[in-house]
């Protein structure tokens, strides 16, 4: 769950969703923030494993701008934790997929 003072940076995001995904410490697999670009442009986060897979999950531009344009409060804080829980599932199925 994200707090109030929540930074709105693609690589807090990043962090947030891969903590929120709870994966175990001992799955076969690398989790890593990255960016195509100066700064955090294009940021993504990366899973992938030993065995050769490789998923590259995109932090939105988009939803980023969206969070930050509501400043603060429950609608920020809710919109902000959506991105989260998104990022996270996607996370989940990239471990899954690379784990099969």
């Amino acid at each position: 769950m994200i707090s109030s003072v929540f930074n709105d940076s693609a690589s807090n995001f990043g962090n947030a969703a891969m903590q929120a995904a709870n994966i175990r410490w001992d799955a076969p697999v690398e989790m890593r923030l990255g960016a195509e670009g100066p700064g955090e442009t294009g940021a993504f986060i990366e899973v992938s494993s030993p065995r050769g897979f490789m998923k590259r999950i995109p932090i939105e531009e988009a939803r980023l701008a969206e969070c930050r344009q509501q400043n603060d409060g429950p609608t920020a804080m809710a919109l902000c934790q959506q991105f989260v829980d998104d990022l996270s599932a996607q996370i989940k199925t990239a471990v899954r997929d690379a784990s099969a």
